[in-house]
């Protein structure tokens, strides 16, 4: 096995690892088991285990959201994208578990510099492209605010999802992916109706 494919082998399974146990549950050397590598040779490819941990969370961020950046910047309208954008995005977070978990986690555990470490690395670019399609899509005096609300919104939707599931109204066929895109597009384009009216109001008087 090459040095990349090793390298690469590591992190994949330190991923799954990290996503399963936690990071205070995972040691260097469960993870060198894990890849079959011994100890030694496992610190030739990382300092240490904080180290491993931001290039493993690098590592499954970056793969997965090179795919949005794709969808976001595609060709159609604003509004063809953003759904497009939103069915993704509500599918990654709720069927790839390495991906949701790691990234929950990180929300949870709020380490300062392993966030900042990944806002400026991996999401900033996702992030700033959904932002411009924001501007795009509607009216709004603060399209960064919507773009948060509509990340929150996802979020809150995939970290639910198991309670909601037991709830009378929570019908399973509300919470997937199909269903949570759907509805924010409705929300959305209830919001692009009333500023078109508030403008065609204005431009009236």
């Amino acid at each position: 096995m090459g040095t990349s494919n090793t390298r690469e082998f590591i992190l994949e399974s330190a991923s799954r690892l990290f996503a399963t146990a936690g990071y205070s549950a995972v040691s260097m050397r469960d993870v060198a088991s894990e890849s079959g590598v011994t100890p030694a040779n496992l610190y030739h490819y990382f300092k240490d285990k904080e180290d491993l941990v931001r290039e493993s969370l690098a590592f499954v961020f970056t793969d997965k959201t090179n795919p949005i950046e794709e969808i976001m910047k595609s060709p159609g309208d604003p509004a063809k994208r953003m759904e497009r954008f939103l069915l993704w995005f509500s599918w990654l977070l709720m069927e790839d578990v390495i991906f949701s978990k790691l990234l929950f986690r990180e929300l949870l555990d709020g380490d300062g510099s392993r966030l900042k470490y990944l806002a400026e690395n991996v999401f900033q670019s996702p992030f700033s492209i959904l932002v411009q399609l924001i501007d795009d899509y509607f009216e709004t005096s603060d399209p960064v605010f919507v773009a948060v609300s509509i990340v929150g919104a996802l979020l809150g939707h995939c970290q639910l999802s198991g309670m909601v599931s037991y709830l009378k109204e929570g019908k399973p066929e509300r919470i997937s992916p199909e269903a949570i895109t759907r509805q924010i597009m409705m929300e959305l384009q209830f919001k692009v109706r009333a500023t078109n009216k508030s403008v065609g109001r204005s431009e009236n008087a």
